[in-house]
């Protein structure tokens, strides 16, 4: 779901430090509570999440998030200068009662593989950590009154964070070379367990029966499979090139998206190995299925399209494309499966698809770089 971009002044900064403005919550809550079914999206840009009435497709509310900054020290910006802390990906706890996003701590646009290699240029220039940023943040709001509830500090970028299926843990990846998992207490956010995975990993994501995680490695070209309950890593899975997430699909499949690679590698969740994979031919932003139907959807950000494979007996066949927005990124489905949301970073839009006959019925205006998008039905 990446489009991703580091800041050069972060590559060459020799420090980050990470400050958070005095947030304002007063219009996170109290009269207008988010009691209807709702898409929340997040605003890379406007540091916001616009919450989508599903019934009207109109945003009723906005919730304003906590203005972290980060301060780079010698870069070319010049010492001591301030870009801000973007949010970038979205999770809901499985009562619905609350969301957790995550921080990375820059701006995101350009793909996950451009910034791992921008991170590795940096080291072959003669770099070292302090030419990465230190930090990211986590997130948890209330998902009714939108008030914060918890802000949590990391010491790594943060791609995205999970709540596990019984809501007693959230679980995230820090991206750095010795890639490690953290995973917190849903309840009283103390660090239960740290776990070494592979380098740069990025997404978390847990299998529909909850008793695996997947983490995406960008920079070994593999998939990390942990077990759920022992915090074991059970494999280490060999997939494409530059891997970025690994979301459930159909047939007891996980759905990898291989950014270098331009292709999703299927991941049996029963075996942990890697079984086929689909050429796309662009590079992809998010793969997830629509169970209802019986297909994979991919988001393809830069020709601004989203792609509709249809799964057979025998695999996968490539069942139409739908022109969206510049930028294409997360995907969701309502409940029947009948309606598509996809999120447009370049124009600050979501897009409303049909799919029955794969045609857009409508853009909905929400803020600057939307990415991450979650469902909640009441």
């Amino acid at each position: 779901m990446k489009k991703l971009r580091l800041s050069v002044a972060i590559l060459m900064g020799s420090a980050i430090m990470f400050t958070a403005c005095q947030k304002d919550e007063t219009s996170n809550s109290g009269s207008d509570p988010v009691n209807f079914d709702a898409a929340y999206v997040v605003n890379g840009e406007s540091n916001s999440i616009s919450v989508i009435n599903l019934s009207t497709n109109k945003v009723d509310k906005t919730i304003d998030l906590p203005q972290f900054q980060a301060t780079s020290g010698m870069g070319m910006m010049g010492s001591g200068s301030m870009m801000n802390m973007w949010p970038h990906h979205i999770s809901l706890s499985p009562d619905k009662s609350k969301i957790a996003v995550s921080f990375p701590g820059s701006n995101f646009n350009g793909g996950a593989g451009m910034m791992v290699s921008s991170f590795t240029s940096g080291y072959m220039m003669g770099g070292t950590s302090a030419n990465i940023p230190t930090q990211g943040k986590i997130v948890i709001l209330d998902a009714v009154s939108g008030e914060i509830l918890k802000e949590i500090t990391l010491d790594g970028i943060a791609f995205n964070v999970a709540f596990s299926p019984d809501g007693k843990e959230l679980w995230t990846a820090l991206m750095m070379t010795a890639g490690k998992v953290l995973v917190f207490d849903a309840s009283t956010y103390a660090v239960l367990n740290t776990i070494t995975v592979g380098q740069f990993p990025t997404e978390v994501s847990f299998s529909d029966d909850g008793k695996k995680v997947f983490v995406a490695n960008g920079m070994s070209n593999s998939v990390s499979v942990i077990d759920a309950a022992t915090k074991k890593v059970l494999e280490t899975a060999a997939v494409g090139n530059y891997p970025v997430g690994a979301w459930p699909g159909m047939g007891g499949m996980m759905y990898v998206n291989n950014e270098k690679g331009q292709s999703i590698s299927m991941l049996d969740v029963e075996t942990n190995m890697m079984t086929n994979t689909l050429q796309l031919g662009f590079v992809p932003g998010m793969a997830t299925r629509n169970t209802m139907m019986n297909q994979m959807w991919v988001s393809d950000p830069n020709g601004g399209k989203v792609q509709m494979w249809t799964k057979t007996a025998t695999g996968y066949m490539m069942g139409g494309t739908v022109t969206v927005g510049s930028g294409a990124s997360a995907i969701a489905f309502n409940q029947t499966g009948t309606t598509c949301y996809v999120t447009n970073q370049n124009d600050g839009t979501v897009s409303v698809v049909d799919v029955a006959t794969l045609k857009e019925m409508m853009k909905i205006m929400v803020g600057k770089m939307p990415n991450g998008i979650v469902m909640r039905y009441n």
